[in-house]
């Protein structure tokens, strides 16, 4: 027992440390949705505190409810360079490596795609709580076509709409997210 302790307090403290060595500071992201399928696709910035390189396995999260379906089109690109990152997936997450040189910032696009089965779309956004500091900045941008929208977990700062589609825009500072990215919607009918 007293093992089984102690390597429990050395992964809570290697947790810790290594937020303080790594901030997850910004997310620039644009969703598109239609009545089969949420696709998400973005910037993920991170930034290295320390004097050396650092180099991390971070787990990214997938909605994985009965109402949504399979994850497929991966993608994890390290933008310096143009290399795929991902090391394991699954349905319910993704792992990928992060390497950054002391004291800089860099910049992970990532994109996937999601049959849905429902009239409900989700990104997961409460893992920002597991970091421990605030987005810096963040901005999100939904397009739907022949869709309604029923509701959205945060109120857009912007909407246009057009004959067959529409767009919603959010930016955010100093951003902690206190409920995912959640959209409802049925098929536009031909009265509506």
């Amino acid at each position: 027992m007293r093992i089984f302790t102690f390597i429990f307090f050395l992964i809570i403290i290697s947790l810790e440390t290594q937020s303080q060595n790594i901030d997850f500071f910004r997310e620039d992201l644009t969703f598109k949705l239609n009545e089969n399928k949420f696709e998400v696709e973005g910037n993920y910035y991170f930034r290295n505190n320390l004097n050396r390189p650092l180099r991390l396995k971070l787990k990214y999260p997938f909605p994985n409810d009965s109402i949504f379906g399979e994850i497929n089109s991966v993608q994890c690109i390290d933008l310096t360079d143009s290399s795929s990152t991902i090391s394991f997936i699954e349905q319910d997450y993704m792992m990928f490596k992060i390497s950054i040189p002391a004291n800089e910032s860099k910049t992970y696009r990532i994109s996937y795609h999601q049959n849905l089965k429902s009239n409900k779309a989700s990104y997961i956004l409460t893992t920002t709580n597991r970091w421990g500091k605030a987005f810096e900045q963040a901005t999100y941008e939904l397009s739907v076509e022949n869709l309604i929208i029923d509701s959205l977990s945060y109120i857009p700062d912007k909407v246009e709409v057009f004959d067959d589609s529409s767009k919603f825009y959010w930016q955010k500072e100093n951003f902690m997210p206190d409920r995912n990215f959640e959209v409802f919607f049925h098929k536009k009918q031909q009265n509506e």
